[in-house]
Order: structure tokens, then C-alpha cells, then sequence
């Protein structure tokens, strides 16, 4: 009577019947069998009409590839910096930590973020952000951020400009109040992404700061969904800061005042307590 094949390599053979495989990755299918089995089954659980076709790439790298290029396209992105490591110097193939959970791209801003504003990011985005209030966890004092990121902005934009920005920031409530549904709804949601207070789940967490560290959600259909979703809410929201930051930098200085003689009309009267606040700044 034939023996049957050890459970960890009872799918082995079929999946090396597409091509002689390299030493490396005859080591890796025979070391991680079981995972890579769990990954095949990802695949055509969630792409069953593309599975075959990703699953029979040349090498696993173009496989795992091809699945975070598909479900990127029908989902939302996968955290590209996971990926490449493990396909490159991770001591276990990459879809042994995919079992783990969804690596999902993060895409908020952490505190060395902040802090490289000016020179990290591009310069529409920057000047968008100066626009807001920080939340109060952030120092707002002589040698806080806002004080390093408008001596950043007066070499780009005159201080006669920077000036009529109200002291401390706008509120983002009261920017968003004053910009919704205009051409410049993008400020307020400039402000909203860079400090966090989108409540979208991409644009409000990232992996610098620990604040998520990722693989504690599983690949289960409702949270793909939820994630999909969510990151439908975060495209619109970075297409509409994109376009404001866009049309910012054809002309930084003279669309920046006009950006201000738009929306500094439309903010509400400082209350006594906001104007003590402005004069401790």
C-alpha cells in the first residue's frame, strides 16, 4: 500500500511540475510548504479567475508580485517596504508574514514627518499645512513646529504673506467650515491628513511612530472590504490635495495670497478666549 505524502508536502510536487525549480527556492517551497499552500489559497480564494496565471510567474518573487500588483488594483496598496525586504533579505519568504495579517500602506504622518515638512515634501503640500492649528500635544511656543516651518516658508514666501496668517494657525474645524465644498476644500484636507484628524484609517496612522505596527488584521473578506473602502475615502481626500498643491506651485506666492483673500473672509470672529490663547503664542 503506498504511503501517503507527509501533509506539509502533499501539494509539493504539483507545484513543482511548472518549471525546475532553483536550489533557493526548492529549499524555501520545502521549508515554508504549508505557508506557501496558505498564500496559493489567498490567491485563488481572492482572484479565482487570475490565480493560475499569478501562481505559474517564473519565481515566487513575481508571483507574490503579481498578487500585490492584482490586489492593489481591486483593494487598496499593500505596504511596499514590507514586501521588498522580505523578498530581498527576510529570513522567511515573504507570504509566511502575509499569514501573520494585511500589511497595509500607511500613508500618515509621522514625527520626523512633521518635521521634515519643508524639506521632504513638496512645496504646495507644506504651505497647506502651515494654514492649521497643530492639535495640542505639539509645543507652539518660540521653538515649536510651526515657528521652524514659517521660517522655512518665508524663503519661498514673502513675510508681508505669512503674516496675515491668523497666530497659533487656523483651527481645523473652523478651516473646514470656512472651505467646504469650494476650490479650496483641499486646504482643510491638507490639515486634517498631516495632523491626523482625517478619521480615515490610511491617513491617519503610520508605522514610524508605533502607533500601528500592522499584522493584526487578518485576510478575512470584511476587512478587505472595510479596507477597500476606507481607501477609496483616502484616493479622493490625496487627489484633492494633490490638485490644490498642484495648482499652489505653478505660482507659490501670488496663489497663496489669493488662497488667503479666499478663505480668511470666511473664518469666524476670534472669541476673547482664542485671542488671549493667539497673544500667548
Amino acid at each position: 500500500m503506498a504511503t501517503a505524502a507527509p501533509p506539509l508536502l502533499s501539494g509539493l510536487a504539483q507545484l513543482l511540475l511548472r518549471r525546475p525549480p532553483s536550489l533557493r527556492e526548492l529549499v524555501t517551497l520545502v521549508g515554508y510548504a504549508d505557508d506557501y499552500a496558505w498564500f496559493a489559497g489567498l490567491v485563488r480564494r481572492l482572484f479565482p479567475a487570475e490565480a493560475e496565471a499569478i501562481l505559474a510567474a517564473p519565481d515566487v518573487n513575481r508571483r507574490l508580485e503579481g498578487f500585490a500588483g492584482l490586489f492593489q488594483e481591486r483593494h487598496f496598496p499593500l505596504y511596499g517596504p514590507f514586501l521588498d525586504f522580505w523578498l530581498d533579505e527576510g529570513d522567511e519568504p515573504p507570504w509566511s508574514w502575509l499569514r501573520r495579517g494585511i500589511p497595509f500602506d500607511l500613508v500618515g504622518f509621522g514625527y520626523d514627518d512633521l518635521h521634515e515638512m519643508w524639506d521632504g515634501y513638496r512645496e504646495g503640500l507644506s504651505a497647506l499645512a502651515l494654514l492649521a492649528q497643530p492639535p495640542d500635544s505639539f509645543f507652539m511656543g518660540p521653538d515649536g513646529i510651526r515657528t521652524a516651518w514659517l521660517e522655512s516658508a518665508a524663503e519661498r514666501i514673502p513675510q508681508d504673506i505669512l503674516v496675515r496668517i491668523p497666530s497659533g494657525g487656523i483651527p481645523i474645524d473652523a478651516l473646514t467650515e470656512a472651505v467646504n465644498e469650494t476650490e479650496f476644500q483641499g486646504a482643510a484636507q491638507a490639515a486634517a491628513w498631516v495632523w491626523g484628524q482625517t478619521g480615515n484609517f490610511f491617513l491617519d496612522h503610520n508605522y514610524t511612530d508605533g502607533d500601528y505596527d500592522g499584522f493584526s488584521d487578518p485576510w478575512e473578506e470584511e476587512i478587505i472590504g472595510e479596507g477597500t473602502e476606507e481607501w477609496r475615502t483616502a484616493s479622493a481626500v490625496i487627489d484633492s490635495v494633490t490638485q490644490l498643491a498642484g495648482w499652489l506651485e505653478e505660482d507659490l506666492q501670488t496663489r497663496f495670497a489669493q488662497m488667503l483673500d479666499f478663505i480668511l473672509p470666511r473664518l469666524p470672529e476670534p472669541t476673547t478666549e482664542q485671542e488671549e490663547n493667539d497673544d500667548d503664542c
